[in-house]
């Protein structure tokens, strides 16, 4: 990150844009309003918080990630699921209680849209 503050958001904020713009596009609207609230409040926080640069490292080829999923992009798909499936077991322990409850929801949602009964 370069050492004006402004400077250093330019490409977080494209990329949440970047988000937005492809809920719109990809997400129906209940979807779309659960994965702009979630997206909204973790770029806020690591946009106000003390966040190093290996967890904007991680934070932004996560966001990355996302948005290739997204946009069907299937090889990053493949690889996504199979890293989630590895890191499921020891990321949703260490999620707070708020946390662990939007996942849940976001879960329930996507079973619902699907088709599939929560």
């Amino acid at each position: 990150m370069t050492s004006n503050p402004r400077q250093a958001a330019v490409p977080v904020i494209s990329l949440y844009r970047e988000v937005l713009k492809l809920h719109r596009e990809r997400l129906p609207p209940p979807v779309r309003d659960l994965g702009d609230s979630y997206a909204r409040s973790e770029f806020r926080s690591h946009l106000r918080g003390k966040t190093t640069m290996s967890q904007w490292t991680q934070f932004i080829s996560e966001w990355r990630g996302y948005l290739a999923t997204l946009r069907g992009e299937e090889h990053t798909i493949t690889t996504n699921v199979n890293v989630s499936a590895e890191l499921m077991t020891g990321v949703y322990d260490s999620l707070s209680e708020d946390q662990r409850k939007r996942v849940e929801m976001l879960q329930k949602e996507l079973k619902t849209t699907n088709g599939t009964p929560p």
